[in-house]
C-alpha cells in the first residue's frame, strides 16, 4: 500500500517535492491537480488543502501542506537521502533550514511576481512585474555569489535546496531570460542539477503525468 500521495501540478513548485520523493526512494503516488482549469479551488480539493494550492502530501489519513514543511518532513523520515545536511548541532541545523525557508519565502515570491504578475493585482501588472524583476535580480546575485564558492548550495554536497533554487531560476527565466545572463555559476549549477538521476527521473514522471492529464502549456 502506498504511504504517500502527492497532490501535484507539472512545472509548479511541487516539482521540488516530487524530486525529493524520488531522491529518498519513497513509495508514492501522484494526483495531478490541474490549476489551469481551477481544480485547486474545487470543494473536493479544498478539503485536502484549504488554501487551494499545490503541493499537498497525504501521509495516511493526514495531510501536510507548504513545500518547506513537506521537505523538512521527508528529510526527517529519510535522513540518509541527504535532502538537507545532517547535524546534531541545533544552530547548524537551523542554518540549513533557513536556506530552505529562504527559497520558499524570499526567492519563490520574487520570481512569481515576474512569471505571474497578474495574480498580484487587479490592474496593470507591468509595475508588479518590474518590481519582481528588481527583487529577482537581487536573489539571482545572492545565489550567484553563493554558488561561485562551491558546486552545490552547501558546498560539496547536493541537497534539495539545490533543486528548489533551480526551480526558482527556471521559472524566472521562462519569463525573463536576461536574469541568468550575468550568472555563470548559476548556469553551471543548473546543468549539474539537471544531470542528477533523481532530477531526470522526476522530470520523466512529470512529463508523463502532464501528457496523461492532457495539460497543454502556452507556448
Amino acid at each position: 500500500m502506498t504511504q504517500f500521495k502527492l497532490h501535484y501540478f507539472p512545472r509548479a513548485c511541487s516539482m521540488v517535492t516530487l524530486n525529493a520523493l524520488v531522491e529518498a526512494k519513497l513509495d508514492y503516488q501522484v494526483n495531478v491537480v490541474n490549476i489551469m482549469t481551477g481544480e485547486q479551488k474545487t470543494p473536493d480539493y479544498l478539503k485536502i488543502h484549504p488554501g487551494g494550492k499545490v503541493p499537498a502530501l497525504q501521509v495516511g489519513e493526514r495531510v501536510l501542506t507548504e513545500n518547506a514543511a513537506i521537505l523538512l518532513y521527508l528529510d526527517a523520515i529519510a535522513p540518509d537521502a541527504g535532502l538537507l545536511p545532517q547535524s546534531t548541532d541545533p544552530l547548524e541545523r537551523a542554518q540549513s533550514v533557513s536556506e530552505l525557508i529562504w527559497c520558499a519565502s524570499s526567492f519563490h515570491p520574487a520570481i512569481r511576481q515576474v512569471r505571474m504578475a497578474m495574480r498580484f493585482t487587479d490592474g496593470d501588472p507591468s509595475g508588479v512585474r518590474a518590481k519582481g524583476v528588481e527583487f529577482s535580480q537581487a536573489m539571482f546575485a545572492q545565489a550567484e555569489a553563493r554558488l561561485s564558492q562551491g558546486e552545490w548550495w552547501f558546498g560539496d554536497a547536493w541537497s534539495i535546496v539545490d533543486v528548489y533554487v533551480n526551480w526558482c531560476v527556471m521559472t524566472a527565466i521562462s519569463a525573463e531570460p536576461s536574469l541568468l545572463a550575468p550568472c555563470p555559476s548559476l548556469q553551471a549549477h543548473m546543468q549539474r542539477v539537471h544531470a542528477r538521476p533523481s532530477f531526470q527521473t522526476a522530470m520523466q514522471v512529470s512529463m508523463q503525468l502532464e501528457e496523461a492529464a492532457g495539460i497543454v502549456f502556452p507556448a
